[in-house]
């Protein structure tokens, strides 16, 4: 057995350790993670323990945690990593399958439950008709600021958009991004992307100070007027289980909540600065 501490994976580690069948990664992304933070990769030199964690949908400050291995290591990897990353982070999140494989040791280290997040499903599209009053546009590349203002403003500090996050989404071919403007200002968008035979509305956003005007059902009546423009018969969507607000919206055009359930299990590394954003 190694007796070295923990390092930062390098880029010759990643390219020889052993990964297990049916690893959370592949070498090729390990690699490529390697070489633009390494910070984000530890082993244990001599051996095949490991901690690999990604940015969470491509946020600087969040970290996902995909996978360990190593029982008797877990924990010194684990604090090498946080120790490492805590400076720039806000959260580090667990990916399920991870948390289930090692839930007591991370419920030992302070990991909670973060967020709930329930599954919904439509099989009547487009739903109601519904007046559009806004100035409601295809967005693209260049309307990425005036997302990214509206975003900010309706989600809480978890669920916001990076602008790389929305710079490959707005360009992606089977993705449509709608934003409404009240006069020059942006107070919403909507998203949804056709998987082929069924769609999903990925994001509905209403700036905080124009909420309650109807706008969120203006923005979702769009989405699903295109879904069904393309022949799609189902729709489904995702919201924070206790969001009884937005679940309210969804029930008028037609969702009803399916058995999906996504929990995010996560450690808050700078509680009062997450908190207190909104």
């Amino acid at each position: 057995m190694s007796n070295a501490d923990p390092a930062p994976m390098t880029v010759e580690a990643a390219r020889r350790i052993r990964l297990p069948w049916g690893s959370a990664v592949s070498r090729e992304d390990l690699v490529r993670q390697v070489e633009r933070d390494p910070t984000m990769a530890w082993h244990v030199p001599g051996t095949n323990d490991h901690l690999i964690a990604y940015p969470w949908r491509r946020r600087s400050d969040i970290a996902e945690v995909v996978e360990t291995r190593g029982e008797s290591r877990r924990p010194l990897l684990w604090e090498a990593f946080l120790g490492a990353r805590s400076g720039g982070k806000v959260a580090v999140l667990i990916e399920p399958a991870e948390y289930h494989r090692a839930y007591g040791f991370y419920r030992s280290a302070g990991v909670t439950l973060l967020e709930e997040v329930i599954v919904l499903r439509s099989r009547s599209l487009p739903g109601p008709p519904v007046p559009i009053t806004l100035d409601v546009r295809r967005a693209t590349v260049s309307d990425v600021d005036d997302l990214l203002t509206v975003d900010h403003a309706a989600f809480p500090w978890l669920w916001r958009n990076s602008r790389e996050e929305f710079e490959e989404y707005v360009s992606s071919p089977d993705v449509r991004v709608w934003l409404g403007c009240e006069g020059p200002v942006p107070v919403a968008y909507a998203g949804a992307t056709d998987m082929g035979g069924w769609g999903h509305v990925d994001r509905l956003a209403v700036r905080a100070g124009w909420q309650g005007r109807g706008y969120g059902a203006q923005l979702l009546a769009c989405a699903m007027r295109w879904l069904g423009e393309r022949g799609i018969r189902h729709a489904q969507l995702s919201t924070q289980r206790d969001n009884a607000r937005s679940q309210g919206l969804y029930r008028r055009f037609g969702f009803e909540q399916t058995r999906g359930t996504m929990r995010l299990h996560g450690l808050v590394l700078r509680g009062a600065e997450a908190s207190t954003s909104s």
